[in-house]
């Protein structure tokens, strides 16, 4: 009798589709904000927006090193990540979209909040400015 009813439990939530919600994915993103963030780091909060609904997913503050981590966040969904000022009530910047993808991409562990400066950008504008100056350099000794 038992054996009946759980089976019976069983198939109507499949056939409601509450099995899937239940067993939906959750994963991680978590990351720093050092580039952006100034000490104290406790003055700024990170947010994790749904880019398909626009709403807040979840605020966590930066620890003492400028550190973040959300836990359970859904999968098979993407998200902005955003570096948020508590004390002049203004986002700085953001960072994304970030997709979670069942099963094999539930955990985004090295996000950092720049303020969408590239690395690269920086290189190259080094190496511009050592080329100029070679160049210069050069030219100066040539006379």
């Amino acid at each position: 009798m038992i054996r009946r009813i759980l089976s019976a439990s069983l198939a109507a939530s499949l056939a409601l589709g509450i099995g899937p919600t239940l067993l939906a994915q959750q994963g991680s993103i978590s990351g720093r904000a050092t580039s952006e963030a100034r000490r104290p780091y406790t003055d700024y909060n990170v947010q994790l927006v749904d880019t398909a609904t626009k709403q807040l997913s979840g605020t966590v503050p930066l620890d003492d090193k400028g550190l973040f981590a959300f836990q359970g966040v859904a999968g098979d969904k993407q998200y902005l990540v955003q570096l948020f000022n508590v004390k002049e009530n203004k986002i700085v910047c953001t960072e994304g979209p970030y997709a979670l993808i069942a099963p094999n991409q539930l955990v985004k562990n090295d996000v950092n909040i720049n303020c969408g400066k590239p690395v690269a950008l920086w290189l190259l504008a080094a190496a511009a400015g050592v080329a100029t100056t070679a160049g210069v350099v050069i030219q100066s000794g040539s006379q």
